[in-house]
């Protein structure tokens, strides 16, 4: 099985990265430091706005509240499970756009406990992401860039449209909520390896617009892949969450783009609004590439 180093690339030259020290090294002198928490940022260097790039760190710490209560545990089974389907003998993953990484760890816990190995990496704009998403699979016991053993999971800050990840080095690209980078899973996934999608259906979280917005429309949303992936398998995940607090409410309003899209008011209208139910309605998408 292959190492973290046969899949993270250098993200200036895409030469192989190795370790010394507390830093990767590529051939041609790029250093990047491994932080204290186990990821690795690699941001292509030199660019003014990578330091506020990607999610904030409220935005983050909101989103790990609230996947902690478990509410969209159903979600991350259904991602899980197409990963199973497709992945194959060779478990070698990335999460593109993985957020804090709640997802990215519970799949690869998943396909450990069947497998036996795996080796997943989660690319995230968002250094504060990459950092919360290294820590997780540590309490995990998932090896990363500093120890090596068959259960690897390692996070790095990156862009996920042109990631750090070697040329047809995976048999699955995981994106959930995120934009689907189609170029970049063309360049990093294997002959006939596999991209996991998971997006909003119409009535998604309807309850948490309808308190924000006078009017809601339900849109239906298609991926519109692109003709090297074909859809394969498809499933509806459906549910009503029960939120507990007001608390939970506020984390879920958090967590979302309407927190950082609408004004005070309608996030005070919101909180205000005793909302306790919401549905929860995503689709499951699995394309084969080749």
């Amino acid at each position: 099985m292959e190492t973290i180093f046969d899949v993270v690339v250098c993200p200036v030259c895409s030469g192989a990265l190795h370790p010394r020290d507390k830093s990767l090294v590529c051939e041609a002198g790029h250093t990047f430091d491994i932080a204290s928490s186990g990821y690795v940022n690699l941001l292509p260097p030199g660019r003014k706005n990578n330091a506020v790039t990607g999610d904030r760190r409220d935005l983050v710490r909101a989103r790990s509240a609230f996947l902690s209560t478990g509410l969209y545990d159903a979600v991350s089974d259904g991602a899980a499970d197409l990963v199973l389907s497709f992945i194959g003998d060779d478990p070698v993953f990335a999460d593109f756009g993985c957020g804090e990484g709640y997802h990215t760890c519970r799949t690869a816990d998943r396909v450990r406990e069947k497998l036996g190995s795996v080796l997943a990496v989660g690319v995230d704009a968002s250094k504060y992401a990459a950092e919360a998403g290294a820590k997780r699979a540590k309490r995990a016991g998932f090896s990363s860039f500093e120890r090596s053993g068959d259960c690897s999971l390692s996070f790095v800050a990156g862009n996920f449209f042109t990631p750090p990840i070697a040329d047809g080095s995976l048999s699955c690209v995981l994106s959930m909520f995120a934009p689907v980078a189609y170029d970049a899973c063309r360049r990093t996934l294997r002959a006939g390896g596999a991209l996991v999608v998971l997006y909003p259906g119409p009535d998604h979280l309807i309850e948490l617009r309808r308190a924000i917005y006078p009017e809601v429309r339900r849109e239906e949303r298609s991926l519109d892949a692109p003709p090297f992936l074909r859809e394969v398998d498809k499933k509806e995940i459906k549910y009503s969450a029960r939120l507990e607090s007001e608390e939970q409410l506020a984390d879920l309003l958090g967590m979302t783009p309407f927190f950082c899209r609408v004004p005070g008011s309608a996030k005070e209208r919101v909180l205000s609004s005793g909302l306790r139910e919401v549905t929860v309605d995503v689709t499951a998408a699995a394309l084969i590439s080749g």
